[in-house]
């Protein structure tokens, strides 16, 4: 590939796959809402994605189109859909219309069009959209994706060194494969170089899997830090977060409430990054990290 674009590339595995491909030797288009700073082979488009404008320009003269931009805090259905189907699908046909060879929709472990979460349910939408709209799309369904500024152990560091408890939505039993940023961006840079991989669905996990409960409970360790831990059923969680969701600072929304009824784990290994070579480092190494900051 010598061409590819990035959609939601200045996000937290974007930046990490465009500095991996644009090391190759690959030129990077980088579509953002934001913008991001500027490096060799790579080049910023400044827009939102969801505009036919800015669609006809991510697609233009692209070898392989990567559509990474989605949310969790969106709180209605139509919006979910605009941005987790109606827009991937737009883009796919785009890209097929212009001569690209490549398009991967990144999408989310535990999608399912019944599942609990309207994100997830969006998500399984956008996956069957761009498959009809781009033979040969692949479909990348990320774990829990962690390292230097993530949106999990970063937020929670911060409530274990400062609060003195701790909600386990659930009960903390929702399982997840947590796997490292760079290792998922590895895997998504070999999917795009390799034309064998085209029209595979690919799960990105890590070998060892975790309850809620117990990454909070390894995370306390690493910090030296004992919060009381406090399980909430997911009916008092959904019931805080319907009556708060609208306030500016709300913590969670009712739909990331619903997200963790789902496990967040492969359902087929055999699709997963050992097929591409790569061997996901252990949580271990990471939590270390943060415990010696």
């Amino acid at each position: 590939m010598t061409r590819v674009t990035l959609v939601g590339g200045n996000g937290f595995i974007g930046r990490r796959l465009a500095g991996r491909l644009a090391g190759r030797g690959t030129h990077v288009r980088v579509v953002s809402r934001r913008g991001g700073a500027a490096a060799p082979q790579v080049e910023q488009a400044v827009g939102d994605i969801r505009d036919d404008g800015m669609i006809a320009r991510a697609a233009e003269n692209a070898d392989a189109v990567v559509y990474l931009a989605g949310t969790t805090s969106a709180k209605s259905e139509a919006a979910f859909r605009s941005l987790h189907c109606d827009a991937p699908r737009r883009l796919a046909e785009a890209a097929h219309r212009a001569g690209a060879t490549r398009f991967l929709f990144v999408s989310a472990m535990g999608v399912a069009r019944d599942a609990p979460a309207m994100a997830d349910r969006s998500k399984a939408k956008g996956e069957d959209a761009v498959r009809a709209a781009f033979p040969g799309a692949n479909v990348i369904r990320p774990a829990l994706v962690y390292g230097p500024g993530d949106h999990f152990f970063t937020m929670f560091a911060g409530l274990v060194r400062g609060a003195r408890a701790i909600p386990l939505i659930g009960g903390g039993r929702t399982r997840f494969q947590p796997m490292h940023v760079d290792d998922a961006a590895e895997s998504m840079a070999r999917i795009i170089e390799d034309p064998a991989t085209a029209g595979r669905t690919f799960e990105l996990g890590a070998d060892e899997t975790f309850t809620f409960r117990e990454l909070i409970e390894r995370l306390c360790a690493a910090l030296g830090r004992r919060p009381w831990l406090v399980p909430v059923p997911f009916a008092v969680a959904e019931t805080g977060a319907f009556l708060t969701q609208w306030l500016p600072m709300a913590p969670l929304t009712l739909d990331q409430v619903r997200l963790l009824k789902t496990d967040k784990v492969m359902r087929a290994p055999a699709n997963g990054p050992g097929t591409l070579n790569v061997r996901p480092r252990a949580l271990a190494g990471y939590l270390e990290e943060l415990g010696a900051q």
